[in-house]
């Protein structure tokens, strides 16, 4: 299945990426500064991500910030876990066998994912539910349901790739590794019942109700436009057209899901191809592979672009962490200037 992908030959070391391969080094050079470079950007945004939501009371208020913190942290352990790799590729020596470390480092990454996946289902469903139920929507979303949400998002993720280990290759994320390229391989039944089990319900979920939020907030526009022109017209003053309240919020996370599967759907088609055996190439694989995980930094990305509260908090952390450096460096002079009058003082 994974024939293409071959291994160690005249003590060359494992590239997926011929072309990153020099005389002068015995390590994978392209390889390495992809993933470092990526690692770098998730665990640096997925932080700031993390500190701006303590720092924004405001955020924590809307019921989709417990599921965007609950991905950035996914997205920040992605992040951690592209260590891995990244050793691997250096010949770090590593205490455990190649295999089990493939087989750990691709089951936690895609367990990761798979909890984004589903935050981003959950987001769909609640702003489905704020927009249909406006009224008993408090009742019907809690702070403790949200939290059993969450805690079964986790459970269902790491239970879901859980046969991995005896049943097959969960996608190709540990290609990095010899052993996962050459003895590692994906089985179709496994790859179907991930798809009937995480990526089709995902998909489903998400087309359906973002579909009926914006049909809904259309047809809303539509009605609260008409009231303002008849009103407009009683008194004589020309109305404006006023966009849904829920619309503007929901294009927010419309934007994150949309680039979510965008990153993901090449990854998806391969693993696909991959697994039905019609087609395998190691640099397909390594650049699928780390176009999806380069999703965990989009939604930093994107989230402090479009959301203003979000950018609020931002200003408000840079602005602390400045105050802060001032405050330091005033103290430091001031130290300075007392050291200098005290030396001053003894020569006299």
């Amino acid at each position: 299945m994974n024939s293409s992908l071959v291994g160690n030959q005249s003590g060359r070391p494992f590239c997926l990426l011929a072309i990153s391969y020099l005389e002068t080094i015995n390590f994978c050079l392209l390889e390495v500064v992809i993933i470092v470079f990526l690692m770098v950007l998730i665990i640096s945004g997925n932080i700031i991500v993390i500190f701006v939501f303590h720092c924004a009371p405001l955020l924590t208020h809307h019921t989709p910030g417990y599921f965007i913190q609950t991905m950035a942290y996914a997205d920040l352990l992605v992040g951690v876990s592209c260590l891995v790799p990244s050793l691997s590729l250096l010949h770090y020596p590593i205490v455990l066998s190649e295999s089990l470390v493939c087989q750990i480092f691709g089951y936690v990454v895609s367990v990761l994912k798979s909890v984004s996946m589903a935050s981003l289902a959950c987001i769909s469903i609640d702003r489905y539910i704020a927009i249909t139920k406006p009224l008993t929507y408090n009742t019907l979303v809690t702070p403790w349901r949200l939290r059993i949400c969450i805690l079964t998002i986790w459970l269902y993720s790491c239970l879901v790739f859980l046969p991995s280990f005896h049943w097959g290759k969960p996608g190709y994320h540990g290609d990095v590794f010899q052993w996962c390229a050459n003895s590692w391989n994906t089985d179709p039944y496994f790859t179907l019942f991930i798809v009937v089990m995480l990526y089709a319900p995902a998909a489903f979920i998400v087309c359906f109700t973002y579909f009926n939020i914006f049909r809904i907030c259309q047809q809303h526009t539509k009605e609260i436009n008409e009231r303002r022109v008849r009103f407009s017209s009683q008194e004589g003053e020309a109305g404006e057209a006023q966009p849904c309240p829920d619309k503007r919020y929901a294009m927010v996370l419309f934007r994150i899901t949309s680039v979510f599967y965008i990153l993901w759907l090449p990854y998806i088609i391969y693993f696909l191809l991959e697994s039905s055996n019609v087609y395998s190439n190691r640099v397909a694989s390594f650049l699928t592979t780390w176009l999806a995980i380069s999703n965990s930094f989009c939604n930093c990305v994107i989230y402090s672009l479009s959301n203003s509260v979000f950018q609020k908090g931002l200003k408000r952390l840079s602005g602390a962490i400045c105050a802060s450096c001032a405050r330091q460096r005033v103290a430091k002079d001031s130290s300075t200037s007392r050291s200098k009058r005290s030396s001053n003082g003894c020569h006299v």
